[in-house]
């Protein structure tokens, strides 16, 4: 049965910030010009300052690759290319963000409880994966036993279950996603939220701006609380050359049901997700759904986020505790293997549990790592660490799009196969379309499901948030739809790469360079 076609996006939102952001840079360049500002000593001068600056790029912490993105454009463009630098690519979070984050971070840490019990067992019960367990609790996040696990494989059989579970909801319902797009999963979701109100039920909502600036109406918040819900928007867009932030986005998707119940994933809440639209041919996503004493971590992670974007419109939460579950350590309740809930964001560079975390499994693996993503722009570390995983007898496998959502995104991530598929890296492409999980399984041992796209926005530039599982069934239901999922896909060969023509190899230099601004 054919499927109808995702509606249009509303690019209303869009021109209009385009429009004002562009006059303005417009009316700045038409300013220097008037200032003569291009004359030979003011070149000369601008010269000097680009070069000094890149000098100092080479010498900061940030990653090398998007250090040489930006020398590239400083030094071609001498005075724009400064310009921008010195608007978006310093690395630099806006400053209010930059310090309430900070704050929230302070304040969250401590509810993060370690249980050394559960340290020592998973250490003992699977000691070749102390390495990731390790890092993560260096990193704050607690390790869980006492969780149950399902993993979904489709983001149709995500959404039902999370909507059962909604429905079952006493206390309070925690929703955080990206993207909102109005049809029948946002307008199905609505109304069970709505009728929860009416019966109690504390209902917050976060959603990204950029994330639905083409799916939402401008403070569609406020038309959420005349139901009783409680809203707010991470991020607002503001189209000023000084604060329009593209980076920096809420790339986190969780929801939580009483403490008890947590989902995260990569599905979205708009149609395209669940296959209820057609979009870029099939949507294979997948998400994971936790019960037990690991959902407070994703609690945590949601109250932080909350506790950020509603600091103007709600008054803030004095006792996060009052939010987590009922399950009791050590009460008796079992489940097999263990979960540790992650989170990272742009303020932890460049300390970035995400991308860590993917590189200590790599890095680990004894006989397959097996990789689904959208996107694959990476840097020169993940690149080595998989090349040298493959190169080590290592069986590396990855599965990117067959029909891609973003065109010139799919040509940079293509632009990465050659330095893989040379040394026995194995990739594939979802031939039915558009393959949107982010999940990382290895040596029937451990996974990672959650938001994490393999590039540089999710490694460094966003919020994002996963979990890493060890000895889980679910371990296995997730290699099992890898393995199902490869049966849809073509393998892309290191000879059919090199046969590219010429004319897409040259575009494809130019965006590799700038990959890491993309």
């Amino acid at each position: 049965m054919d499927l109808p076609k995702r509606k249009k996006a509303s690019l209303v939102r869009i021109i209009a910030a385009l429009t004002v952001f562009l006059v303005q840079i417009v009316f700045l360049i038409y300013a220097l010009y008037s200032l003569n500002v291009f004359a030979l000593s003011a070149y000369i001068v601008f010269q000097g300052i680009s070069a000094v600056t890149a000098m100092r790029i080479v010498s900061n912490q940030s990653n090398p690759s998007y250090k040489i993105a930006w020398i590239v454009l400083i030094l071609s463009i001498p005075f724009l290319g400064l310009l921008f630098y010195i608007m978006w690519g310093r690395g630099r979070n806006p400053n209010n963000t930059k310090r309430r984050i900070a704050q929230l971070s302070t304040m969250t840490v401590p509810l993060y409880k370690r249980f050394k019990d559960v340290e020592e067992s998973i250490l003992k019960e699977y000691p070749s994966q102390s390495r990731v367990t390790k890092f993560l609790l260096e990193s704050g996040f607690p390790v869980y036993n006492n969780t149950e696990t399902v993993y979904f494989s489709e983001g149709d059989k995500f959404y039902e279950a999370m909507l059962e579970e909604v429905k079952k909801a006493e206390k309070f319902i925690f929703l955080e996603f990206f993207i909102i797009s109005k049809g029948h999963m946002w307008d199905t979701l609505l109304e069970v939220l709505k009728e929860k109100v009416s019966k109690g039920v504390e209902v917050r909502l976060v959603y990204d701006d950029f994330g639905c600036i083409s799916t939402l109406p401008k403070k569609y918040y406020l038309e959420l609380r005349k139901h009783g819900i409680k809203a707010v928007v991470f991020n607002p867009i503001k189209p000023l050359i000084n604060n329009f932030y593209m980076n920096y986005r809420n790339h986190q998707k969780i929801c939580v049901i009483d403490g008890n119940t947590a989902f995260t994933g990569g599905i979205n809440i708009a149609d395209e997700y669940i296959n209820r639209v057609e979009a870029y041919g099939h949507w294979k996503d997948s998400g994971i759904m936790l019960k037990g004493e690991g959902v407070w971590s994703l609690t945590v992670m949601f109250l932080q986020i909350w506790s950020y974007a509603a600091a103007k419109s709600y008054p803030a939460d004095c006792d996060y505790t009052k939010f987590k579950p009922t399950y009791i350590h050590n009460s008796g309740i079992i489940h097999k293997g263990y979960v540790q809930p992650f989170s990272d964001g742009p303020l932890n560079n460049p300390n970035n549990p995400a991308e860590f975390s993917y590189m200590q499994m790599i890095n680990t693996a004894r006989r397959y790592i097996y990789i689904t993503t959208p996107y694959l722009i990476l840097d020169n570390e993940m690149v080595t660490s998989l090349r040298l995983a493959a190169q080590s007898g290592i069986d590396v496998r990855i599965i990117t799009p067959g029909i891609p959502d973003k065109k010139y995104v799919f040509a940079v991530t293509r632009t990465f196969y050659g330095v893989l598929l040379e040394t026995g890296v194995k990739i594939y492409e979802y031939v039915p379309g558009f393959i949107h999980s982010k999940n990382v399984v290895c040596d029937d041992e451990t996974a990672i499901v959650g938001t994490i796209n393999m590039d540089f926005r999710s490694f460094y530039l966003h919020f994002e948030n996963g979990v890493w599982l060890c000895g889980t069934d679910s371990v296995f239901d997730i290699k099992k739809d890898f393995l199902e999922t490869l049966d849809m896909c073509r393998e892309i060969t290191y000879e059919e790469w090199k046969k590219r023509p010429l004319y897409y190899r040259f575009i494809q230099s130019i965006l590799h360079v700038f990959a890491p601004m993309l």
